[in-house]
This record gives C-alpha cells, structure tokens and sequence, in this order.
C-alpha cells in the first residue's frame, strides 16, 4: 500500500449539503449498513434542521466536512497497547492515553460527533472530567471540529501547536491551501507548543514534534506506553500528504516544500514501535489490528514504520512537487496573446 494516499483531506470542490447527506443515508439503508446510518444521520440532523428553519447556506458545517462516511462509523474501543486506547470512529484516529494523574485525548473528529468518542471513553470504564489535556495534530475539521464539544464536555486544556492556533481560532478560515472551504467551530488554544515542548502528567510523558507542510503548525506527538516490563515507543505521525495542495508559489505558505522536507526527515528519524496516525491507513493501522485479533500479538510493532510511511510520502510530495513546477514552467514560456 503506497501509505502518502492516505484518506486526509482528500476533498472535492462541491460540500456535502442536505441533499446529498439525505442520499447516503438512504443508499446505506437500502444496502443494510445499520451503523453507518445511524451515525451519518447525526450529522445530518442538525443540516435538516438549518434547512427546515430557511438558513440555507448554513447548512452543517458538519456535513462540509464529512468526506468521507468512515469518519462518523462507530467503532468499538479497545486498547493498542499499555495505557493507549482507540476511541475513535472507524476512519480517523482518536486515542486517549490514561494517567492516574489526568488522560490525554489525542484529536476531536469532525463536528457533531464528541458524542461518539465521549461514549467510546465511557464504554472502557474511564470518566470524561478525569481527562486533563486534549492535544491536536492539526487545524483541518477531520480532527479539530469536535474540539470544542469535547472540551466543553470534559473541561480539558486544549494543547497545540503555536504555529497552527491561529488557524484553530479562526475555525479553519483563510487555510493557506483550502482558504474558507472547510470550517469548524473555532476553538481557543489553552497552551501553545513548538518543537520539544512535552506535556506532563504524572508519569506520562507526551513529547511534541513539529511536522510542518500539511498544516503550518502539523504536529507530531510521542510518548512511551508499558504492558509489564515491556515499554514501547508510540507515535502519533501528524499527517504528511499534499493533496491537492498549491506547492509552486503559494504566498499564503511560502516555505511549504521546505516545511514538508523538514517534516520527513523529522517522523524518519523517530523513535517508533507503535505508530499511529491521523488516518489509519496511514500506517496500514487495521490490517494490522486484524492481525493481532487473528493471533499474532506483535502485529501493531514495526520499528520501520514510521521510516517508512516518510519515505512514501515524500516520493509522492516529491512527485507532485516536479509536476507543479513543470507546469509553473511550462505556463511560463506560453507567450500571452
């Protein structure tokens, strides 16, 4: 699997509306998918219930970000590896990590869906006002817009990276790629963090790594988890694609093809037993929880990993990189009529 073609941010022009969220639901039913139906209508709801009242284009921000069905699929919990948890849905990656001294929550999901984590976090045994930070990867609604109904409901601290928490409070607005075509409900930053910086809670130790390109202020995270004796390395890889990205003179972000370089050589060069992502296929994260599930114990533990996923996804930045430039070039020598 070429790991950089992952599921991120891999948007159309055209937002889901109404219409179209009213379509899946009922194409998933007539095709017997229980679950996704429920869940999806939760998005909906809230976009049926804008159009209903006459607020047309205020349709769901929700339902703009929902590109994907598998982002709102429920998914059972279940633990990765010591004290690291999924509790996310099927498609994007949420994990709690648990400290007697106050959990740490991993990214929010799209918007609408705090429900569905808050209740994956119950159903293991743990309590939401036990959890003391909630860090961010990045400023994109797949993994930011359920950031303000979770705090809300544990009465976490929001950490994140400098770089990106303009952009957190905007609500997504003016992204230097996408500019205003994914929104989220903004959310204030309670503790900012650059490259180092780690965040303590008792024993936990979660290290923050700055990944720039997809976002400005992407952000990788570390930590050590243990099952006896045994303590692995986990990381969380902020995401490192360039989908449909403007590489060649994008003045919003004029170091992007620097910032991507630096954040391949950075996830390379990780400690990494365990890596999780943003996006599970990413790192291939559910073939590899079959595996497990079917006997082999060790599955989910890959030291190359990480080295690997970097390497994938600079040959496809790098690719798309030469295209843009050529194009740039091309479009150059055209004389203009």
């Amino acid at each position: 699997m070429h790991r950089s073609t992952d599921r991120a941010l891999r948007y159309s022009p055209t937002s889901f509306l109404v219409a179209d969220v009213r379509f899946m639901i009922n194409w998933m039913a007539s095709a017997g998918l229980a679950g996704l139906v429920s869940a999806l209508s939760l998005i909906a709801a809230p976009a049926v219930a804008h159009e209903s009242a006459g607020s047309g284009p205020a349709v769901a921000v929700a339902s703009t970000c929902l590109n994907d069905p598998s982002w709102v699929a429920p998914q059972r919990p279940f633990r990765v590896f010591g004290n690291t948890w999924h509790v996310g849905p099927t498609g994007l990656g949420v994990f709690l990590i648990t400290s007697p001294a106050g959990h740490v929550l991993i990214d929010g999901g799209i918007p609408g869906q705090a429900s569905l984590i808050a209740e994956n976090i119950r159903t293991l045994g743990f309590q939401l006002g036990d959890i003391k930070w909630i860090v961010n990867s990045h400023a994109h609604c797949d993994h930011a817009g359920g950031l303000t109904e979770l705090l809300k409901l544990t009465g976490a601290r929001l950490v994140a990276s400098a770089a990106d928490a303009p952009l957190l409070a905007r609500g997504g607005q003016e992204d230097p790629q996408y500019n205003n075509r994914f929104p989220f409900p903004p959310v204030r930053v309670d503790r900012a963090v650059g490259d180092g910086d780690q965040l303590r809670s008792g024993d936990l130790v979660m290290t923050a790594h700055a990944t720039p390109g997809h976002t400005k202020g992407n952000t990788t995270w570390t930590w050590r988890s243990c099952e006896g004796q045994r303590c692995l390395n986990l990381v969380f890889v902020g995401s490192l694609s360039a989908p449909d990205f403007k590489l060649v003179g994008n003045v919003r972000h004029p170091t992007v093809v620097q910032d991507f370089r630096k954040g391949f050589a950075k996830v390379a060069g990780l400690p990494c037993d365990i890596a999780l992502a943003p996006h599970p296929g990413m790192v291939d994260f559910w073939e590899r929880v079959a595996k497990r599930d079917a006997g082999e114990p060790d599955a989910l533990i890959d030291p190359t990993l990480c080295r690997a996923y970097a390497a994938d996804a600079r040959e496809d930045f790098e690719a798309k990189l030469a295209k843009q430039r050529a194009e740039a070039s091309a479009s150059a020598r055209t004389p203009r009529k």
